[in-house]
């Protein structure tokens, strides 16, 4: 499995899912997001950023919340 994350001008970034595990808040905010806010600030480093995300609950929850905070 892999997140693939792509702005509205270009693709951003490609993460595998290492050994098929599942998508936990904790791999969310200490694998991808790292990657793919790093991706972002090198394209624009003043814009801000705005995440669109489904309703998964490795994205809803209180761990992620706070890392996006």
């Amino acid at each position: 499995m892999v997140a693939t994350f792509v702005s509205k001008a270009d693709y951003i970034a490609t993460i595998p899912l290492n050994e098929q595990r599942t998508v936990t808040a904790d791999w969310y905010t200490t694998i991808c997001l790292p990657k793919v806010i790093t991706e972002l600030r090198k394209i624009n480093p003043e814009r801000r950023i705005i995440l669109h995300q489904d309703n998964a609950s490795s994205r809803t929850a209180q761990k992620t919340r706070q890392y996006l905070t």
